[in-house]
């Protein structure tokens, strides 16, 4: 140090005093910088984040992949958009600018469908989404290649052999399996066109069994040759005729089990006309009439409306409680009423509880679990009245009062405490919470051949009606 001149001495010391505070941690210099930004609320509806489910609804953000949530920023006077989206494993979060009439745009969309001025566009489908409804479609061909085919190639080549039988069936079953799955690789369709060919398919087997029926004929090989041509000739048919237009799930789900409501009308048309029961084939044809009429009205009166398969649902139970209720009173008012009353009750209370079912969801938002919820509470509330009327000896129109009102109220005390529930049905391991599952129509249908086929003391498989799981 005596080497340098007395008025730089000092200098050394001051620069590693320097340096030692400028990297020392905590220091000013290593400070993190800290900024704040104020989140907006788009609607009062949407709020400050805007979910997956809301993104449905609203028809928002349609070419984003992999969504998790949005949020709109307002950043020294600016408005930022802030995507947060999932890519392969990774979590990306994306902001882009925007202007103030861009902001206003998103908002009044929303507030559009809010007032009902305009319907809900639906988003585009991911890739996931696309593929959804395979499994369904492939678990189809394999039960009717079992069920269908194989005794159909046994009927039209008249096989006798016992091991000819059973080789049939089986080659049947697999052959279509393997030919389903193979066709299906790069499957497009997704659950609500998925839904719509099934029920072609089961539509189409229908018509393939009751052509022949109203021709008279007496051949088995007839039956069988147009069963099997029909089935997939009304699965293409209602693939084409869905390619017009994008389907919502909820939608799909309407119009499927509307289009076998409508064969049941079919059946009533004729009984409420005084036809003559003995003309069976009246019956048949006006029933095979009513599947179109029923699918074709309820697409015709859902156009420009999104329901999403928890709505679609409980507009379903509103018809099937509104047909129960009716029948109900016709019994409250006159126990002694002609069967006919009770027909044009089921009739007439049907289409009211369905559309008192629109009323009642219309702008709430009701998940595929909770709408399956309520209908389990409604059933339990229509068994603890029947559990009362036992109770307290009542009979007669006691009885069915107090079955009436515990259904009633065990579907109003279901909504009530699953209010702001957003438990959705899911079809993962992993799921957690509440999950409700029914039975499905391909259970129900091979449990029906079983049923039919079967000898009184052939045991039939197991069917699952009703699964609550936590």
């Amino acid at each position: 140090m005596d080497s340098f001149p007395p008025r730089y001495r000092s200098t050394p010391i001051a620069v590693i005093l320097a340096v030692f505070l400028f990297n020392t941690p905590g220091s000013t210099a290593d400070a993190p910088v800290v900024t704040q930004e104020r989140v907006v609320a788009l609607t009062e509806s949407v709020g400050y984040q805007i979910d997956p489910l809301e993104r449905e609804r609203y028809g928002l953000f349609p070419q984003r992949m992999g969504f998790l949530l949005a949020e709109f920023l307002l950043r020294d006077g600016t408005y930022w958009l802030r995507l947060s989206f999932r890519s392969d494993s990774e979590r990306i979060v994306e902001q882009s600018q925007l202007t103030d009439a861009q902001f206003l745009a998103w908002r009044q969309s929303v507030l559009a469908i809010d007032q009902g001025h305009t319907a809900a566009p639906l988003a585009v489908l991911s890739d996931t989404d696309h593929r959804d409804g395979r499994l369904r479609m492939v678990t189809d061909v394999f039960l009717y290649g079992l069920w269908l085919y194989g005794p159909a190639t046994i009927s039209v080549f008249d096989v006798d052999s016992d091991r000819g039988h059973t080789a049939i069936e089986l080659l049947a079953g697999g052959g279509a399996f393997a030919g389903a799955l193979s066709k299906t690789q790069d499957y497009r369709l997704g659950y609500a066109r998925t839904t719509l060919v099934r029920w072609g398919n089961y539509a189409g087997t229908f018509y393939g069994l009751g052509i022949p029926a109203l021709l008279h004929a007496d051949n088995e090989r007839f039956y069988a040759l147009s069963a099997m041509a029909a089935t997939p000739a009304g699965g293409y048919l209602a693939y084409r005729l869905s390619d017009g237009r994008r389907f919502g799930k909820g939608e799909a789900d309407l119009i499927t089990t509307s289009a076998w409501v409508g064969a049941l009308y079919g059946l009533a048309v004729p009984y409420l006309a005084y036809a003559d029961e003995d003309y069976w084939r009246l019956y048949l044809a006006s029933s095979m009439a009513g599947v179109p009429a029923g699918a074709f009205l309820t697409e015709r009166l859902l156009r420009d409306r999104r329901l999403n398969r928890g709505q679609a649902h409980l507009i379903t139970l509103g018809g099937f409680m509104g047909a129960a209720e009716a029948l109900g009173v016709v019994y409250l008012v006159d126990d002694d009423a002609p069967e006919r009353a009770y027909v044009w009750a089921a009739c007439v209370g049907a289409p009211v509880g369905a559309w008192i079912g629109y009323r009642a969801t219309d702008g709430r938002r009701h998940s595929l679990g909770r709408a399956r919820m309520i209908s389990v509470g409604a059933y339990a509330g229509g068994i603890a009245g029947e559990g009362v009327a036992v109770s307290l000896d009542l009979g007669g129109r006691a009885h069915t009062l107090s079955v009436m009102v515990g259904s009633i109220m065990g579907l109003w005390f279901t909504d009530r405490l699953t209010n702001d529930w957003g438990q959705d049905v899911t079809t993962g391991s992993s799921s957690e919470g509440l999950r409700v599952e029914l039975s499905s129509p391909a259970a129900l249908f091979t449990f029906g051949i079983a049923a039919a086929r079967g000898t009184a003391r052939t045991p039939l498989p197991p069917v699952q009606l009703l699964r609550i799981s936590f």
